[in-house]
């Protein structure tokens, strides 16, 4: 039985992309609103290093996202 066209339930590989959607959806969503905090809502800015941090966290944040949505709905697969 291919895991992909499993019809009984949600599957194990949907069950999985559905977590790193999430996770990549929370890591963008965190880091965000360090970044935006300051400028935008009255908060303390971040020092330059952590912002850098932030910033490349928010990037890995938006691939894992991405990566998870396309697996998930498989974009690109050939059904």
């Amino acid at each position: 039985m291919d895991f992909r066209s499993d019809t009984r339930g949600v599957g194990v590989a949907k069950l999985f992309f559905t977590l790193i959607t999430s996770v990549g959806l929370g890591l963008s969503m965190g880091t965000s609103f360090l970044i935006v905090r300051g400028p935008f809502l009255g908060g303390p800015t971040l020092d330059p290093f952590p912002m850098m941090g932030a910033l490349a966290a928010f990037i890995v944040g938006i691939v894992v996202l991405t990566w998870g949505t396309t697996r998930l709905f498989g974009v690109g697969s050939a059904v």
